[in-house]
């Protein structure tokens, strides 16, 4: 009975194939397809911060199910809400449109009016324009122009029956407006940003009072169903505090602060389920690229109680280029989860590169200052913090002080480029002392160390993981060890990291080859790769016995 039992099941295996696996089956399978490829991508081109990711994005999403769609027609069928699930407009702008067979496949669209791999201009057709309300499977639309944005067109758009993300970036708002009333019945995320690719846009010649009010207009229609907010506070009105944000659950303002100031009280006074909140305004980078100039003002409101403190569901807190003496500090709601104390720089231009430097506003004396305004938060169980100075046993001694609960530590330091070579680094990172102090924390179990290592990376790779198998061992309470190596990825418009994570269980497992799965986030946004163990755990590792 058992062997004919094993013929059959060997009969069934060997005529399964993808033809007759069930539609939920292949989905699995080209999702793990699709983020191979995507993993494949980055280690091609770095990452977001790579001098090609720009171009690399603005290719079919679909096109690794390409050969698989031309084998037959049912996975031609199976295959097509992947292959058309991402469209451009670089064909409709010559008066044509997408074919109308494909719209039931058409989740996100991404329209430009110039293609950043050629620059060649293009048109944006009224066709196209009058298919988006048509196009019922639409959940994410982009706009990236140079000039105005179309009227009509954003009034096509708020009448998508399913569009839930909209992010308007590099474009300008000084145009004519809807004179109707905008709808966008589903929209849930807008995101509204002077960013482009990879630096912020330098628009001449924009009428900003009237950008102001036209985005405030747009604000007005949408403020009562958002539940995310991204805006750049160069695009802030004085009339933004009177809006009525009631679902709003993260407000993040980015870029420069509004003109004139409105202090962060008054920005978010209005939002009662807010949740996680992210100021990032920026230091701005001088001709002379040596150092960033930090904003000269204060986050926290000194002349009353700050409307931070009742915000009482606010779990997370991202507080960029904060100043010695700030009061928000002080006004952090004592309930908070996770605090990220950074210094985002804009980038000088988009072809120039990045600065080779970043500077944190707050140096040793002034964070050690700081921590000890942060005692009160009892509940802090994350912090991350980007450094002006190398990470040293005295530090990790004031933050144990400070907050002896914390459960993930996160500590960056951009200004370390290309001169810390692997040698220094593990040297620098092996001092006995350091492994003392994070003792201190009794529930340490997540380590993030972020730095500029040298490239190659792959020369650095085994450096890493001895170092990280040494964190490990000195610190029981661990569970991983995170190694991010482009800091400077965290500049306007590039909010995650790709971390190389070393877990405890790694060095005693037999690993095989798999497929990377989607990058999980944790609480901070931050993004790690993972790979598929023999007992069923997920980890990404590079130990020993990992084969990638």
């Amino acid at each position: 009975m058992t062997s004919t039992l094993l013929g059959l099941l060997s009969i069934e295996e060997a005529a399964a194939n993808l033809t007759t696996l069930p539609p939920d089956v292949l989905d699995l399978i080209f999702q793990l397809l699709y983020d191979a490829w995507l993993v494949d991508i980055h280690r091609k081109f770095g990452g977001p911060q790579g001098g090609y990711a720009r171009y690399d994005y603005e290719r079919c999403q679909g096109e690794f199910l390409f050969g698989m769609s031309l084998s037959c027609r049912y996975l031609r069928a199976q295959t097509m809400r992947w292959i058309f699930r991402e469209v451009y407009n670089w064909e409709t702008s010559r008066g044509r449109v997408w074919p109308q067979s494909i719209w039931p496949y058409i989740k996100i669209v991404h329209l430009r009016d110039r293609t950043s791999r050629t620059s060649r201009k293009l048109e944006l057709s009224a066709e196209t324009i009058r298919s988006l309300p048509v196009m019922l499977s639409l959940v994410k639309a982009t706009i990236r122009f140079e000039a105005s944005i179309p009227s009509d067109l954003l009034q096509a758009l708020s009448l998508a029956p399913a569009l839930l993300h909209l992010e308007i970036l590099q474009t300008r708002f000084d145009g004519d407006f809807p004179s109707c009333t905008l709808r966008f019945p589903c929209l849930e995320t807008l995101v509204i940003s002077i960013c482009g690719f990879a630096a912020v846009a330098g628009q001449n010649h924009v009428d900003r009072i009237k950008q102001a009010d036209n985005v405030h207009s747009l604000l007005e229609s949408v403020s009562s169903r958002l539940s995310e907010l991204r805006i750049s506070g160069d695009l802030i009105s004085q009339a933004f505090p009177l809006l009525q944000w009631p679902h709003i659950r993260t407000f993040a303002i980015t870029e420069h602060k509004p003109t004139p100031y409105i202090t962060l009280s008054h920005l978010i006074s209005k939002m009662p389920s807010l949740r996680d909140l992210q100021t990032l305004y920026t230091a701005e980078v001088p001709p002379d690229r040596v150092a960033p100039v930090f904003p000269s003002y204060h986050l926290g409101d000194s002349n009353s109680q700050s409307a931070l403190t009742s915000c009482h569901l606010l779990s997370t807190a991202t507080l960029g280029n904060i100043l010695p003496g700030d009061p928000i500090l002080a006004q952090l709601p004592a309930s908070l989860r996770c605090l990220h104390l950074r210094a985002p720089v804009d980038p000088f231009d988009t072809e120039a590169g990045f600065p080779q430097n970043a500077y944190f506003p707050l140096n040793e004396h002034a964070l050690t200052e700081a921590l000890h305004q942060l005692r009160y938060l009892l509940d802090l169980v994350e912090l991350s913090i980007d450094l002006d100075f190398f990470v040293t046993a005295p530090l990790i001694q004031q933050i144990a002080s400070a907050l002896p609960q914390l459960e993930v530590l996160e500590l960056s330091l951009p200004r370390f480029l290309f001169v810390n070579s692997p040698r220094r680094f593990k040297e620098k990172d092996r001092d006995p002392a350091i492994l003392t102090a994070l003792n201190l924390f009794p529930r340490l179990r997540h380590l993030r160390i972020a730095m500029n290592f040298p490239k190659p990376i792959r020369d650095i790779r085994r450096s890493r993981e001895v170092t990280a198998r040494w964190f490990l061992a000195g610190v029981p309470t661990l569970e991983r060890v995170s190694f991010a190596a482009h800091p400077k990825m965290y500049l306007v418009g590039f909010e995650t990291r790709s971390w190389d994570t070393w877990d405890r269980t790694v060095f005693d497992l037999h690993w095989v080859s798999a497929p990377p799965t989607p990058p999980p986030k944790d609480s901070s946004g931050h993004a790690t790769w993972e790979i598929s163990g023999t007992d069923g755990t997920r980890v990404i590792a590079r130990g020993p016995k990992v084969y990638i």
